[in-house]
């Protein structure tokens, strides 16, 4: 009882998101999530897949993400705002929470 009770408890810290609305100055790239797919455990979401770095230069990358935000593939146009936190390892991408206006941060890393 006691493990499942923590599962959902860490389950429950978990958000959803999909892209920015408006490119963010502070986060020049522009990420479009390709395949995600994910696991869950009791310290959140662990998620890997295929991406493309659209702008400013088109790039392809494998990536895998722990945090607690859970993105969304991105559909037609959707692209999400990044920024690179160690060049060619680990991007910080915003991540828009569904039905509100805040915006998180769910970190990328190369694989």
């Amino acid at each position: 009882m006691t493990m499942i009770l923590a599962l959902l408890l860490g389950l429950a810290q978990v958000s959803v998101g999909g892209p920015t609305q408006v490119q963010d100055a502070s986060h020049p790239l522009r990420i479009r999530i390709l395949e995600r797919n994910r696991s869950h455990g009791s310290w959140g979401a662990r998620m890997w897949g295929r991406a493309d770095i659209v702008a400013p230069q088109r790039q392809g990358f494998d990536y895998e993400s722990e945090c607690d935000e859970v993105f969304m593939v991105s559909h037609g146009d959707e692209v999400y705002s990044a920024r690179w936190k160690k060049q060619d390892q680990q991007l910080e991408m915003l991540v828009s929470k569904m039905g509100s206006a805040n915006r998180t941060g769910a970190c990328l890393r190369w694989t």
